[in-house]
């Protein structure tokens, strides 16, 4: 005899279905998200645990983090979630009243499970009063001391509204946090998230600085299908395009770029991420490898190769002899099939370089010394090589017609290197030592690589210096 199906049994399946799956929660939510609010539910699915998602108005980011929220507490038993942001009405009257509205339309088994109060969302009854989403007012980092749960998560509303400090310390609350039903998870997760109102905060650091260690995603109210385009076209008629409302309300971009950056981060973004093949490959001719070698144990070599406006391919190494990565690079070369005569290596030559430029040599290579501190094609407006080579990827980038690689420790390292002017008016970039200190991050290897292979001014000088050393050349070679 067959066993009848009770509600019981239902709920297994359901909680099961959704704990393991963000769109089944959707599904049960009965909610259909946007193709940008998929993008963005898509992160948290993919277990990224740093999340950084910065919106127009309009596109429905608080839908996105209160199912994100949701869904984090159902996936731990007892597990929790801080929803934090600069005032409680932003919790309770907005966050809140989001997860209650959505709540109402859900699967009747749903509603049962999980219940919404004026001050926290509650799962699992009265047996589990710990398992919850609770809102907490940021008001300082003392705030999140005492809270100490087996799964802790953190959102962060309105998160250009925060500062650094406090930041800081919701980081070290939900770190080391472990699960007895998931012994792998040693961290809970953040998700920050709001109007990109500010530059002056840790949400634009997510963004910048500390790309590398966050999932970035920008909701322009432009490309969703749930913002009015007579909204949006009154605001550029009234505000312009170019103005910081426009960016901020409606791009969800920062304000205005930092000038003393040299790169611009939404053109990088638009050439990692938007850029087609075919516009890419009608830009900036040749064929070339960029490459730059460690000078410590902690830094990397870094190999790019461009094939015209596309950077196709990009290797890193850690701890590996300068000579292997340079072979390193001629298998790439085999592989991708270009002849010597049609492609150039434009090598870093201080420190571990130098002593490597024989291989490229006996390997019978178009190669080009790169000295960081040599001299410019454009010696009135540039102090140095380096500076010149990082401008110039700023230009190309700007036409937005390069395809670069969607790698955030590059786009990090591009975005946030600054440049000064000399007492001469000339451009210098900053160096290595001063970047390291200012950012705290690691050596901009990753970049430094990438511009070398988008240095434009490399095959000139090659071929001019080979062929006077060959008329100059004595006897056999």
């Amino acid at each position: 005899m067959t066993r009848k199906t009770t509600s019981s049994d239902l709920w297994k399946a359901i909680y099961k279905e959704c704990r393991e799956d963000i769109f089944a929660l959707c599904r049960y939510l009965r909610f259909r998200p946007t193709p940008q609010q998929r993008q963005a539910l898509q992160l948290a699915q993919d277990g990224e645990l740093r999340m950084a998602i910065k919106s127009g108005q309009g596109p429905g980011k608080t839908t996105v983090s209160v199912i994100i929220g949701i869904w984090w507490t159902l996936k731990f038993m007892d597990c929790q979630t801080i929803v934090t942001a600069p005032s409680m009405k932003q919790c309770k009257e907005v966050w809140l009243s989001e997860a209650r509205r959505r709540l109402q339309k859900a699967h009747p088994l749903l509603k049962k499970f999980i219940r919404v109060t004026k001050s926290r969302i509650y799962f699992g009854g009265p047996k589990h009063p710990n398992w919850r989403c609770l809102p907490i007012t940021a008001t300082s980092a003392e705030a999140f001391q005492g809270i100490h749960e087996s799964h802790l998560n953190a959102i962060v509303e309105e998160a250009s509204g925060m500062s650094h400090e406090i930041i800081e310390a919701l980081k070290g609350t939900v770190s080391n946090t472990k699960s007895e039903y998931d012994v792998q998870a040693t961290e809970g997760s953040i998700l920050m998230i709001g109007n990109p109102n500010t530059r002056d905060c840790a949400f634009f650091d997510c963004f910048h600085k500390d790309r590398a260690r966050w999932a970035c995603l920008t909701l322009n109210a432009e490309d969703s299908p749930i913002v009015s385009k007579r909204k949006i076209k009154e605001h550029e008629e009234e505000f312009g395009r170019d103005s910081d409302f426009f960016r901020v309300r409606v791009l969800g971009e920062f304000p205005s770029a930092d000038p003393n950056c040299v790169i611009n981060p939404d053109d990088l973004e638009f050439c990692a991420t938007k850029v087609g093949f075919f516009v890419a490959s009608q830009s900036y001719p040749g064929k070339q490898f960029g490459i730059d070698l460690a000078r410590f144990g902690s830094d990397e070599s870094v190999i790019y190769r461009r094939i015209n406006g596309i950077v196709v391919e990009q290797r890193i190494f850690a701890k590996t002899d300068p000579a292997d990565v340079l072979r390193s690079a001629f298998n790439m070369q085999a592989q991708a099939g270009w002849n010597n005569d049609e492609c150039v290596y434009v090598i870093d030559a201080g420190g571990m370089g130098q002593g490597v430029m024989h291989v490229a040599r006996d390997a019978d290579k178009n190669w080009f010394e790169f000295h960081f501190n040599g001299k410019p094609y454009r010696r009135q407006i540039f102090k140095d090589r380096i500076t010149e080579a990082y401008f110039q990827v700023a230009k190309m980038v700007r036409a937005r017609d390069l395809k670069i690689p969607n790698d955030r420790h590059l786009i990090q390292q591009l975005s946030t290197r600054q440049y000064l002017t000399d007492k001469d008016g000339l451009l210098i970039l900053e160096d290595k030592e001063r970047y390291k200190k200012r950012t705290k991050q690691p050596s901009p290897d990753r970049a430094d690589a990438f511009v070398l292979a988008c240095y434009q001014h490399a095959v000139v000088e090659t071929q001019f210096t080979q062929k006077a050393a060959a008329t100059h050349r004595v006897g056999p070679r």
